[in-house]
C-alpha cells in the first residue's frame, strides 16, 4: 500500500505564530494545490480561515515547544514538518518526500560556516566541547516504523522534562534547556536507543531551510530556496 504523504504546521503560545502558520500553510499551496497539511494549533487559535486551508486540524496545548508533541501526533506516513515562520517559494516542494530515500528521519544540518546566525552552537560537556549537528526547523520522516514513532515521542517528552526542570544531565550549561536543539542531540548522540536510527541530510539543505539572516553573499544554497525561514525578524511575542 502506498504511504500517506502530508506536512505538519503547528503554531501555539503566541497569536503571531498562528498567524504565520497561515502563511505558510498558503504558500505551500501556491506551489503544491493537492497537498496533504495538518495544522496543529491551540483551539483559542482557529478560525474558518484555518479551517479552510487545512485537511486536518488538531488542537494541542500552550508549551513553547509543542511542534514536537504535533510532529509525533502526524496523521501522515511520510510527514514533511515545517517551522510556522517559514515561506514556500518554490515548485520543489511537491518533490520533497522523494527526500526520505532509505532514512528514517531528514533534517538540515547545523554547521560551522553558518555558525554566525546560531544562538548557540558551541557548547562544553564533561567529555569536552560539541556542537548541535541536526536542525530541527525542518524535519521530513517516516511515520509507518515503529522507531520513527518512538523517536519523536521520546523527543518531544525529553525536552518537556528538560524545560521544566525535572531532568538534565550534570555538567551541561542550563542556558541550553530552552532548545530542542539539545534534546535532539542527546537522543541521536548520547543514547544507545537510537543508535540505528537512520539519519539523512537534505541534498541541497540550505534549499530547504534558507534562513534569512544568512548572508547571501557567503552562505546560498546550490540551487533555488524552496522554504525559507524568517526565524530572524519576525515578532514572536505578541501574546
Amino acid at each position: 500500500m502506498e504511504k500517506s504523504k502530508g506536512y505538519v504546521i503547528v503554531a501555539s503560545n503566541k497569536p503571531n505564530f498562528y498567524k504565520y502558520a497561515l502563511n505558510l500553510i498558503d504558500s505551500i499551496r501556491d506551489f503544491h494545490e493537492e497537498a496533504n497539511i495538518c495544522l496543529v494549533t491551540e483551539e483559542r487559535f482557529i478560525d474558518d480561515h484555518g479551517r479552510e486551508l487545512s485537511d486536518k486540524v488538531i488542537f494541542c496545548d500552550s508549551h513553547y515547544r509543542a511542534k514536537l508533541w504535533g510532529m509525533a501526533k502526524s496523521p501522515y506516513d511520510l510527514t514533511m514538518y515545517v517551522d510556522a515562520d517559514m515561506e514556500c517559494e518554490h515548485e520543489d516542494i511537491a518533490n520533497v518526500f522523494d527526500e526520505i530515500e532509505d532514512h528514517d528521519v531528514v533534517f538540515s544540518k547545523l554547521t560551522d560556516d553558518r555558525s554566525y546566525t546560531y544562538s548557540e552552537y558551541y557548547f562544553d560537556t564533561p567529555e569536552g566541547k560539541q556542537t548541535f549537528k541536526l536542525c530541527g526547523g525542518v524535519c521530513l520522516y517516516d511515520m509507518s516504523k515503529p522507531i520513527v514513532r518512538e523517536f519523536m515521542w521520546d523527543w518531544w517528552i525529553l525536552t518537556r522534562k528538560q524545560m521544566s526542570n525535572e531532568w538534565w544531565p550534570q555538567g551541561y550549561s542550563e542556558s541550553l534547556k530552552s532548545w530542542d536543539q539539545f534534546s535532539l542531540w542527546w537522543l541521536t548522540e548520547k543514547g544507545e536507543k537510537y543508535k540505528d536510527l537512520k539519519i539523512g541530510i537534505f541534498d541541497d539543505d540550505l534549499s530547504w531551510n534558507y534562513y534569512n539572516a544568512l548572508n547571501w553573499a557567503i552562505t546560498r544554497p546550490e540551487g533555488e530556496i524552496v522554504l525559507r525561514h524568517y526565524s530572524s525578524g519576525l515578532n514572536k511575542d505578541e501574546t
